[in-house]
C-alpha cells in the first residue's frame, strides 16, 4: 500500500492529491494572506475514498450564531473555514439533477450534510498528520451516516482519475487556444 493511501475500516483513503506541500500552502494562506481569499473560496487539493472525492478548500462561511457584521448591516459575519465537500459520480436514475459538468458526459453529485468543516483557528493548531487523522475520523462518521456515501466509498471505478485526466487535457487545449489567439493579434 502506498504511503499516501491509508486504511479507514474497510475503505482506502488516498491522500496523494493533498500532499504535505499542499497542506503547508493552505496553512500559509490562512496565516498570512487570508484577507485576500475570494468570496467563492479557493481550492487546495482533494482526498479520495473509493469513488468519493473530497475537495479541500478554504471558504468564507457564516459565523456560528449568525453575528451581525455591523450595527446597521443585516449581512452575517463571515469567517474563514477549511471545508471538505464530498463528490461522487451521478447515477442516471437519481431524482436530483447533477452538478454542472466540468467534463462532458461525466456528471457528479454531492451529499447534503456530509461536508467536513473546520474553523480557521482549529485548522491552524494541527500538523499535517493530525489533520489527516481528524479528517479520516470525520469522513468515517459521515460515510457511516449516509448510505449513498457507503455505496460510493466501496466502489473503485477510477471515475476521478479519468475525470481529472480529461479535465487537464481540456484546460491545456483551452490554454493553447488562448496562446494562439494572442499570437495572431
Amino acid at each position: 500500500m502506498s504511503q499516501t493511501v491509508k486504511k479507514l475500516g474497510k475503505y482506502d483513503v488516498d491522500w496523494q492529491h493533498f500532499s504535505l506541500q499542499d497542506f503547508l500552502e493552505l496553512r500559509w494562506r490562512l496565516l498570512h494572506d487570508y484577507d485576500a481569499v475570494l468570496p467563492g473560496g479557493e481550492y487546495f487539493g482533494q482526498v479520495r475514498c473509493g469513488d468519493i472525492c473530497y475537495d479541500i478548500q478554504i471558504e468564507w462561511l457564516e459565523a456560528e450564531g449568525g453575528e451581525i457584521a455591523a450595527k446597521d448591516s443585516e449581512a452575517p459575519e463571515l469567517e474563514l473555514f477549511v471545508t471538505m465537500s464530498p463528490f461522487f459520480p451521478h447515477e442516471k436514475e437519481a431524482a436530483n439533477a447533477p452538478y454542472e459538468e466540468l467534463v462532458p458526459d461525466m456528471p457528479y453529485d454531492t451529499q447534503r450534510g456530509a461536508s467536513l468543516v473546520y474553523a480557521r483557528h482549529v485548522f491552524l493548531q494541527m500538523g499535517y498528520e493530525d489533520f489527516q487523522h481528524l479528517a479520516e475520523q470525520d469522513m468515517a462518521g459521515k460515510i457511516a451516516a449516509f448510505p449513498r456515501l457507503q455505496q460510493e466509498a466501496a466502489k473503485m471505478t477510477g471515475f476521478w482519475d479519468r475525470h481529472d485526466a480529461i479535465l487537464c487535457r481540456l484546460r491545456q487545449e483551452e490554454e493553447e487556444k488562448g496562446e494562439r489567439e494572442d499570437t495572431e493579434e
